[in-house]
């Protein structure tokens, strides 16, 4: 009996340790709307996301409809590239960062990938710059 409670404290204890020793995917999920963005002109920028971990960004189109394909860089707030991607609308992405640091606001330009099917889209989704 004794024993048995050992083994049985051991294992909820590694448990315990395994669960705490997991990183959380923390996140500041900004969400925009009607932004018309063309393949030519100034990118239209997302509201600011606070980088909270040391993961990859997210671009979340898929409540978008259309079949369009965006073009998402994260900058921070002198406009330097910080990472980015291609994402198609109802698609969701993730992205590398590149020197982007926990505790940082970085905004996201959008702007059409392909001069193809017309000269503007209007776009919805969210974005955040750490949590993928």
């Amino acid at each position: 009996m004794r024993k048995s409670k050992l083994v049985l404290t051991g294992l909820l204890s590694l448990g315990i340790l395994g669960y705490a020793g997991t990183e959380t995917q923390a996140q500041e999920v900004r969400s925009f709307s009607g932004y018309n963005v063309t393949y030519s002109g100034a990118e239209k920028f997302a509201p600011y996301s606070l980088r909270k971990s040391n993961t990859r960004g997210v671009v979340n189109l898929s409540n978008d409809s259309g079949t369009a394909w965006i073009t998402a860089n994260m900058k921070n707030s002198d406009g330097v590239y910080r990472g980015g991607t291609t994402v198609q609308r109802g698609k969701r992405a993730t992205f590398k960062t590149e020197k982007a640091e926990v505790g940082y606001k970085y905004k996201l330009g959008l702007r059409k990938t392909n001069n193809t099917g017309g000269g503007k889209v209007t776009i919805k989704g969210s974005w955040s710059a750490s949590g993928g």
